[in-house]
């Protein structure tokens, strides 16, 4: 017993080194473990935020590809909607799908862009890049999903200019939801939010907050699309008439999606028409 205490009382500073140098690897164990855990999770944040950011820069950029799939999907279901609420036919449900416009529509829709849009002048137009070689004709009408925007007037191969509703020379036959009492929408040439509606007579059943559609007796537009709803009414200068302030469903300063439409029986009733003005 006395030379194992003999043994560590010779060997003490060894020994207290020995106890030393392995409590020392044991804390640089832990703590390497724990900066390594820190380190991981470091990054973990750091290339979780990198994908999360290419994430979305891909999803940005490949936002105009779904909104134009978007709009392509709308065109048709515009279409579609067209049909199924004109047509008489007991089969339109199931041919009024999503098809080729052009086979399986009474409505010819093409989906387009605004590129240029004028809004400060008296005669106003929007460019459109949609031509002739799109199918782009003159007297198409020009709309959104919301409403009724404008008529072409002029073609190129690849574009083609519209005469927007806020145009003083614009004229589009309107009417009533409640009623077919119609009359011409005309823009006065001041606000842009505002359109006037004139040759309504005052025994039409019309009020503020009602909404005014197409008329369809041109061969422009169809019946029924929406155009914009009533804000107030007054006595026209013209007796028995009223004067119609309108304000558009649709934003005319903030335009790009749009839709050109073409009545497929319109060439007909043009050609019909001439032909009774000739003769007259």
């Amino acid at each position: 017993m006395q030379q194992i205490i003999d043994f560590f009382i010779r060997n003490k500073n060894f020994l207290l080194f020995l106890l030393l140098f392995s409590f020392g690897i044991s804390l640089s164990q832990k703590a390497h473990s724990g900066l390594y855990t820190r380190n991981i999770a470091s990054s973990n944040r750091i290339s979780g935020g990198i994908f999360a950011q290419i994430t979305d820069i891909k999803s940005y950029f490949s936002l105009k590809q779904r909104n134009e799939t978007l709009a392509l999907e709308n065109a048709r279901l515009l279409a579609a909607k067209h049909k199924i609420k004109h047509s008489d036919s007991k089969d339109t449900l199931s041919r009024a799908g999503l098809m080729p416009l052009l086979d399986s529509s009474n409505l010819s829709v093409i989906q387009a862009h605004v590129i240029n849009n004028n809004y400060h002048k008296r005669k106003n137009t929007l460019t459109i890049d949609k031509g002739a070689l799109d199918g782009v004709e003159m007297d198409m009408g020009v709309v959104s999903s919301d409403g009724v925007l404008g008529v072409i007037t002029h073609v190129s191969d690849h574009y083609c200019v519209a005469q927007s509703v806020l145009n003083t020379n614009s004229r589009i036959i309107v009417k009533s939801k409640k009623s077919n009492h119609f009359g011409t929408l005309i823009w006065p040439g001041d606000k842009v939010d505002e359109l006037l509606l004139t040759e309504i007579p005052k025994i039409a059943p019309i009020a503020p907050g009602d909404s005014l559609v197409t008329d369809g007796k041109s061969t422009i537009f169809p019946r029924g699309w929406p155009v914009g709803q009533v804000i107030d009414i007054e006595d026209a200068a013209a007796q028995d008439y009223l004067d119609i302030r309108v304000r558009p469903h649709t934003d005319m300063t903030d335009l790009y999606h749009v839709y050109l439409l073409q009545r497929p029986e319109a060439q007909e009733i043009r050609e019909l028409e001439n032909t009774m003005t000739d003769e007259l």
